[in-house]
């Protein structure tokens, strides 16, 4: 039998088009510089590929390739033939990169190149680190196989397809997985994440993550990604699931006004020039909002948006004022609508909304709304409580003939405040941080900024009197009690909740 090395043969470095435009931000090269030292060091004397040109590291050579697909093709077309000896097994492989890692690690890229040799892999894989501690090996054995008509990532690909391939899945102690960490400097998160540990230690090992970010939660907490925006309190509905009909509704018709929307999105720009996904929510209807038509153009014309996210119950006609909205451009489609629609059911509509519109009038604003909105950003949302329990199926059934996404939103009982209404309890047995105070920020009809949504009455500043990196920071202290498993000392009603593990952005 022939013997022959089964060794990785070359290197390659693929980034999307969102991953060069943070390259072409960088003002310092240094994270680069500490990546390509890295992979020199792991794998020296090999050829290495890259779909950008990297002047600290010229012997790379350039591929030409905007689409992953094209850059795997080239990738395996410079592999060297296999001399297995045997039809049914081909030893070529890479290691394979998407995005630039300056905190790969040494010790699990060996340990997990090791494994990928001792059984013959033709894909090995993390499960649960984060993006950019070690890389993929793949075999030319798995890219000849991807149909040159796949929409995804090659890794999604393979995720759909696991048990076709022999697959050698890497898991480490600690899971982080639930940090949702990436060090690939595909985004402003990413790199601001990078930059943090690599100050702190630029050898830093995985195994030291976690004890970093609990000692200094500022290196994850790094800026706000959603902003809820309270811009008008009050509503013509009593809703059974709201807690306007528990607490104080005496600041009804207050609003944010245009000029403050205006010094507001500066002072955000000035100070967190990153992407955001920004919500009217609130205890209020954001269509009650005497300004909303410029307030909504206003705010889609932001540059860092994300996303502008309006929940609205929908009983006010907002046609007009969502067609003088679409000549604005491409921002038009940062737009998305979630319509509070919680049955189908009429007299149940009429119990649990207590207000002077139907379920057929707001189908029908659906309707009118589909003429002017992609389907794709428009939403019904339905809380999934004791009361409505039995029509959750005819309820998806309906919407998904019409092509309408649906929100199936767990009851919120703001930290007890209200009824228990749950139809099932999915919170997690173990407690960890509060998403919320990881990132979010909640800003009442007054300005006021709270702690916590679920407890809006709790400031911890006024953005008519303080910047939002005051108020922000304000917050660090909350989250870093939250981080640390301290949930009692977070000054926010943590222990009575159960939306600390809810995502939002």
């Amino acid at each position: 039998m022939k013997t022959f090395d089964f060794t990785v043969s070359s290197v390659g470095i693929f980034l999307t088009d969102s991953q060069k435009e943070v390259l072409r931000s960088l003002s310092d090269r240094r994270l680069i510089v500490i990546f390509f030292e890295k992979i020199n060091s792991l794998f020296p004397g090999i050829p290495f590929f890259t779909n950008v040109s990297f002047p600290e590291n010229p012997k790379a050579e350039f591929i030409e390739a905007n689409k992953e697909l094209d850059f795997l093709y080239a990738v395996t077309d410079k592999l060297p033939p296999s001399i297995s000896g045997d039809s049914d097994f081909d030893e070529a492989f890479f290691a394979y990169f998407t995005g630039i890692s300056p905190l790969v690690s040494l010790e699990l890229t060996d340990i997990l190149l090791k494994r990928h040799i001792r059984y013959l892999a033709q894909y090995s894989y993390s499960e649960n680190l984060p993006k950019g501690i070690v890389p993929y090996f793949i075999s030319r054995e798995f890219v000849s196989t991807l149909p040159d008509t796949v929409a995804t990532t090659a890794h999604d690909y393979l995720m759909k397809n696991l048990n076709n391939y022999d697959v050698e899945i890497f898991f480490q102690e600690p899971d982080l997985r639930q940090y949702r960490l990436d060090f690939s400097l595909s985004d402003s998160r990413s790199l601001k994440s990078t930059e943090f540990f690599i100050e702190k230690n630029s050898r830093i090992e995985y195994k030291e993550i976690l004890d970093t970010i609990v000692n200094n939660p500022n290196g994850f907490r790094l800026f706000p990604s959603y902003i809820e925006m309270e811009i008008y309190r009050g509503c013509e509905s009593s809703c059974s699931f709201c807690p306007r009909q528990f607490i104080s509704n005496d600041k009804d018709g207050a609003y944010l006004s245009l000029s403050f929307f205006e010094k507001f999105l500066k002072d955000l720009a000035d100070t967190f020039p990153y992407p955001v996904t920004i919500c009217f929510g609130g205890m209020g209807e954001p269509f009650l909002h005497p300004e909303i038509k410029s307030i909504l153009n206003l705010v889609l014309n932001y540059p860092h948006l994300k996303e502008l996210i309006i929940e609205t119950a929908l009983y006010k006609n907002i046609t007009e004022e969502i067609k003088s909205l679409a000549g604005i451009g491409n921002n038009f489609q940062k737009l998305s609508l979630i319509v509070n629609l919680t049955t189908l059911n009429e007299s149940k509509y009429k119990s649990i909304y207590q207000n002077k519109t139907s379920v057929k009038s707001i189908l029908d604003q659906i309707a009118l709304l589909t003429e002017t909105i992609p389907k794709s950003n428009l939403h019904v949302q339905m809380i999934k409580m004791k009361e409505v329990e039995e029509e959750i199926e005819s309820y998806f059934t309906h919407f998904e003939k019409l092509g309408i996404n649906v929100i199936l939103q767990k009851y919120n009982t703001f930290a007890g405040l209200m009824p228990e209404k749950r139809v099932s309890d999915l919170t997690p047995i173990k407690r960890d941080f509060c998403w919320h105070l990881a990132r979010d920020l909640y800003i009442n009809s007054d300005a006021n900024v709270s702690i916590c949504r679920q407890d809006p009455d709790d400031h911890i500043g006024n953005l008519k009197d303080d910047t939002i990196f005051t108020i922000w920071e304000k917050g660090m202290q909350s989250f870093s009690e939250s981080i640390k498993g301290n949930h009692s000392k977070t000054n926010a009603p943590c222990l009575s909740c159960d939306e600390w593990y809810t995502f939002n952005a």
